[in-house]
């Protein structure tokens, strides 16, 4: 059984083949706005670079944000489009936990959301200790969890990812055409109408 395993919620683009629960292999790249000219390929390569045809996976696993708007757009179509002509499950999870879940012990996992904003979550293992959430910065720094837990501004060399438990943790969209990132704010264009 082999899933493939992607997140592009933040200028890192992760992938990985993940097969009976252990990665294989992965892939990563920072990019700059630019994750829909390379992830096809990216998961072409990675594929055949392992001798693994596109119909041997059985699930698709996305992180499903909060992040980037673009960048969850790519791989949640990316995914959808997959699990569709594949007709295999596509599961979902947390792109801060995604990208934290290799970091032991308590962890508030930040992804910068630009005007002193922060997308937030606070996890210990896989449990959801705080839900995500956009934060200020100042709000964040009040949190007793802040001199608590291990912070991770999550960045292109600032992350761990630990795919079993992604793959405890992860959950199905029942209905792979209703699948919606997780943006936790409105677009500029629909702040700004």
């Amino acid at each position: 059984m082999f899933r493939l395993i992607l997140d592009s919620s933040t200028k890192l683009m992760w992938i990985g083949l993940v097969k009976n629960n252990e990665l294989i292999d992965h892939y990563t790249r920072v990019a700059k706005r630019d994750h829909a000219k390379y992830m096809v390929d990216a998961i072409d390569n990675l594929l055949a670079k392992n001798n693994v045809k596109v119909k041997d996976l059985s699930e698709i696993v996305v992180g499903s944000g909060p992040g980037s708007y673009t960048g969850l757009r790519v791989a949640g179509m990316t995914s959808k489009m997959l699990a569709y002509t594949l007709n295999i499950p596509l599961y979902k999870v947390s792109s801060i936990f995604f990208l934290t879940s290799g970091y032991k012990g308590k962890v508030l996992g930040m992804i910068d959301a630009r005007r002193n904003q922060y997308f937030t979550g606070i996890y210990e293992g896989i449990n959801t200790i705080k839900e995500d959430e956009l934060m200020l910065y100042d709000d964040i720094l009040s949190l007793e969890e802040y001199n608590n837990y291990k912070v991770i501004k999550i960045g292109e060399n600032n992350y761990k990812i630990d795919v079993s438990k992604i793959i405890k943790k992860m959950q199905l969209v029942k209905d792979i055409h209703d699948y919606v990132p997780n943006y936790l704010r409105k677009t500029e264009a629909e702040m700004n109408l």
